[in-house]
């Protein structure tokens, strides 16, 4: 028995059973992580409230309109007037999960340390379940309070959108921190979920692949996102100049810039998969050429290309996709063996790839269309084509990995 395992034995119990007050704490360390998280939208709004002493709107309005922002950071929709602001920071959205995740982790540390794990009816550590559910519990009732906050005084949030920054941020966080758990214990995990029998074998193995190869698309619409900004940086400055800012409204507008940079990404990945996106109704881009028209006073809009036809050469963009496409048929192949047969390949290929499009495709419905009424009730890219147009693009990169694959067992 080494040190470690002495220690380990020492300050956990043996027994794997449920501590009421490692539930308690449990259930703090969640309410904690959602006060917190709410904390970077709330206190800026009362910031801005106590700096302007000609302000007429009292303290809570301020409150309310900082829960409500860390809603939208979250995944709800606010309705602002007769307009339904739908634009999500993507950012944000990752840190905060991130964030909820590490401050799970840390809430059931000990629980997953217990020499004796006893799965709940042979599934996960019965206590290591307990502890994340009050956890998750913690967070969503903490969640709820700053919704309330957002109804009474603040933009009124869309009631059905709210489960994602109440409940589904909180439980995925649990999710992912049971899996890290586990995968420095597999023992945490009972016997049916170690080989679920419903889970098709292509599956596990394959999604790994499709989300690296989601990642990477997301990565190549940041470096055109990027190198736009770089190439039209003298636009995009001017921008910032004229909405004089100041020092720290300056620094609110690239923080809140750079938290759509994600979102921007996506766009970037719809015009290299050939559907395009549109900044504003009337301005938008596609292979072809590019329309203008009045934009919003927003300074990264200024690296948008400029008006008129694009390049006849301008199609082969779509060589980006399909070798993401290729990147993500060789990660999933080598998830099996070399000599597995040709149907488990292509079993474990065609996961990967329906997981890259629908990955993308969800993070762009997560990123919503809608900055207000009007003009700008529909902004960003189809995510629906844009799906397709990937399923399609890295379906062809994949099948050139299987081709290569075939080819060298041939030789």
């Amino acid at each position: 028995m080494t040190v470690m395992e002495l220690l380990r034995g020492g300050t956990t119990t043996d027994r794997g059973s449920v501590d009421p007050a490692g539930l308690r704490r449990a259930a703090l360390a969640g309410a904690g992580a959602a006060a917190v998280s709410a904390c970077v939208f709330v206190l800026p709004a009362l910031l801005v409230w106590v700096a302007a002493s000609q302000s007429t709107v009292p303290w809570t309005s301020a409150l309310g309109t900082g829960a409500s922002l860390w809603l939208l950071g979250g995944g709800a929709h606010l309705r602002v007037g007769a307009a339904t602001v739908t634009v999500v920071p993507l950012l944000f959205l990752l840190l905060a999960v991130l964030g909820a995740t590490w401050s799970a982790g840390r809430a059931t540390f000990d629980s997953a340390q217990d020499r004796e794990p006893r799965p709940l009816r042979g599934l996960v550590h019965r206590r290591l379940v307990a502890e994340l559910g009050a956890w998750t519990g913690g967070y969503a009732v903490c969640a709820a309070l700053w919704w309330l906050a957002a109804a009474l005084a603040g933009p009124t949030p869309v009631a059905w959108t709210v489960a994602l920054p109440v409940l589904v941020i909180p439980v995925l966080a649990a999710v992912l921190t049971l899996v890290r758990h586990v995968r420095r214990r597999p023992e945490l995990l009972g016997e049916a979920m170690r080989r679920p029998g419903w889970l098709p074998a292509a599956v596990p193995r394959g999604l790994r692949a499709g989300l690296e190869g989601a990642a990477v698309l997301v990565a190549s619409g940041i470096v055109v996102c990027v190198v736009m900004v770089v190439l039209h940086f003298d636009r995009v400055a001017h921008l910032q100049s004229e909405l004089s800012p100041g020092v720290i409204g300056g620094a609110v507008l690239v923080l809140a810039q750079l938290a759509v940079l994600p979102n921007l990404a996506l766009w970037a990945v719809s015009f290299l998969a050939g559907t395009g996106f549109s900044a504003v109704e009337g301005a938008s881009a596609t292979w072809t050429g590019s329309r203008t028209s009045i934009l919003p006073m927003v300074p990264v809009l200024g690296a948008l290309p400029e008006p008129g036809a694009f390049p006849g050469a301008l199609p082969l963009l779509v060589l980006v996709p399909v070798s993401v496409g290729a990147l993500v048929g060789w990660r999933a192949l080598r998830a099996v063996s070399r000599l597995s047969s040709q149907r488990t390949k292509l079993g474990v290929v065609a996961v990967a790839v329906v997981v890259t499009a629908a990955a993308v495709g969800l993070l762009d419905v997560l990123g919503g269309s809608s900055l207000g009424a009007a003009r700008l009730a529909r902004i960003g890219a189809p995510a629906g084509s844009m799906t397709l147009a990937l399923l399609v693009e890295v379906a062809l990169g994949s099948l050139v990995a299987l081709g290569w694959d075939r080819w060298k067992l041939r030789r």
